[in-house]
């Protein structure tokens, strides 16, 4: 074989990971968010009903009711549960793009910039497709099993986006 043909010979790599609720995370979760919702609205609610003369604080507790409301929705019901048509519902590492699978149908295909990043809980991938729309995507990692979440990591981690020359040899 010819340098020139081994220079952008790749091994196609073709894996599909289907994710599952995070029961676990989503009581976590809403454990939290719900200890938040229940304090920001005894606070709200004895400003309200104390007729205190400064109700900037009732503002301020109401206003954080609502902001951890629609947090814990988002987060259990889209990231932990997998409810909401916005939610992931594979990933497929394809040759060298990165496909996301959405619950409503959707399928975007990362092929610039693709980057992880990790904590202990949660996966955040994104990256840009051909036409360099911004893509991001939550994923916890109880969504998977261990072995497939290192596996997918590591697939990651190999990827060669579009705008990275491939390497010489």
């Amino acid at each position: 074989m010819s340098s020139d043909y081994m220079l952008f010979f790749h091994p196609m790599v073709d894996k599909h990971f289907i994710l599952t609720p995070d029961k676990k995370g989503a009581l976590t979760s809403g454990i939290f968010h719900g200890s938040a919702l229940i304090l920001s609205g005894i606070l709200s609610w004895s400003y309200y009903a104390h007729h205190q003369t400064n109700t900037l604080w009732f503002y301020v507790f109401f206003g954080a009711f609502w902001l951890v409301f629609f947090s814990a929705v988002t987060s259990i019901g889209n990231q932990c549960l997998l409810l909401t048509p916005h939610s992931l519902k594979s990933l497929r590492i394809r040759g060298n793009t990165l496909l996301l699978e959405w619950k409503n149908g959707d399928v975007d295909e990362l092929v610039r910039k693709v980057n992880v990043h990790g904590s202990r809980t949660i996966l955040g991938i994104w990256g840009q497709t051909i036409d360099k729309r911004r893509i991001q995507a939550t994923i916890r990692r109880h969504s998977l099993p261990p072995d497939e979440v290192r596996e997918l990591l590591n697939l990651l981690t190999d990827l060669t986006p579009a705008d990275k020359n491939p390497p010489k040899t």
